[in-house]
């Protein structure tokens, strides 16, 4: 399980007999070689109470969009990811899972547009339940990243209220689960969501406080600080767990509803010098990528397992 890249998300303030943990399934996981390939054989059905492949897209026609039809079914000779995800169930009845659309690569403005009218959310609405139910899903978890940013509209903010009503109306005749995934910060969330009104349609909200900091800053630093450095002056002070879930509190979201998130990756940076090596090191680019995921300045939990084993 060690291997696996998931981002688990924990519950606040519930005795750990009423907890939930929410993991994240990077289904593009399958195309990597090595010990960096995830399939969903590797994944263990009890180690989650809440499992959500990511993810499905949006189509030009508001419907839900599969995104890798050879990876995600079983037509066409395809690796069935859909079904032996869902299948999990079969070893562990209690588990539930969910599809995930959206993520960061699908960004705003695909949303921004399905979300503008009442016709146009109808559509989306009855494409995600006839999928969720053709595939044996639980649930819908929505990441839009962000409402009103990214290529968005003034109006995301409001639509998205209207868009989490209606998919709750829809999904609660068949029981199904609704959970958002949401920007951290109040920079962010305050332009993006009216708290209050969204807490009361989903099941949970899976708050991402991680991407505090990466190589895109001139220095070193936790990119998933549960508390304040103590060197961190200014915005800095704001950037890690207990700030995000403190703002998502007092905004108006139930601790029962919110999800800590936590990253099962790293971020790294190439440094300026080898003296300074800790917190606010001067760093002048993104370290380089690890063999499997291939991708500047990250490392999945494999890849930094491998580099903690070699030193």
């Amino acid at each position: 399980m060690w291997k696996t890249l998931l981002l688990t998300v924990v519950a606040l303030a519930l005795p750990v007999t009423e907890g939930a943990v929410l993991c994240y399934y990077e289904s593009w996981a399958i195309y990597r070689m090595g010990e960096g390939k995830v399939t969903v054989d590797d994944l263990d059905p009890f180690a989650c109470t809440h499992y959500l492949y990511a993810f499905a897209g949006i189509n030009p026609d508001n419907t839900i969009k599969v995104n890798d039809p050879w990876a995600d079914l079983c037509t066409g000779g395809g690796l069935c990811g859909y079904k032996k995800f869902t299948d999990m169930k079969n070893k562990n009845a209690g588990l539930l899972t969910l599809l995930s659309v959206g993520g960061w690569n699908v960004g705003s403005p695909a949303f921004s547009v399905m979300a503008a009218t009442a016709a146009t959310r109808s559509v989306f609405i009855m494409s995600a339940i006839s999928t969720l139910r053709a595939h044996n899903f639980d649930g819908l978890d929505v990441s839009w990243t962000y409402p009103t940013l990214n290529g968005g509209a003034p109006q995301d903010k409001d639509n998205f209220v209207n868009l989490l009503r209606e998919l709750e109306v829809a999904m609660t005749s068949d029981g199904m689960v609704l959970t958002i995934s949401v920007a951290p910060t109040m920079e962010i969330a305050s332009q993006a969501y009216h708290i209050p009104s969204i807490s009361q349609y989903v099941h949970f909200v899976s708050v991402m406080t991680y991407n505090f900091h990466g190589p895109w800053d001139p220095y070193t630093h936790h990119h998933s600080a549960l508390y304040p450095f103590i060197n961190d002056t200014g915005n800095n002070l704001y950037l890690n767990a207990n700030e995000a879930i403190r703002y998502w509190l007092i905004s108006g979201m139930p601790a029962h509803k919110m999800m800590l998130g936590v990253p099962m990756f790293g971020r790294c940076w190439t440094l300026n010098g080898v003296t300074n090596t800790g917190y606010y090191a001067p760093a002048s680019q993104a370290g380089p990528p690890g063999p499997w995921t291939s991708q500047w300045g990250y490392m999945s939990f494999a890849e930094a397992s491998l580099c903690s084993t070699s030193h």
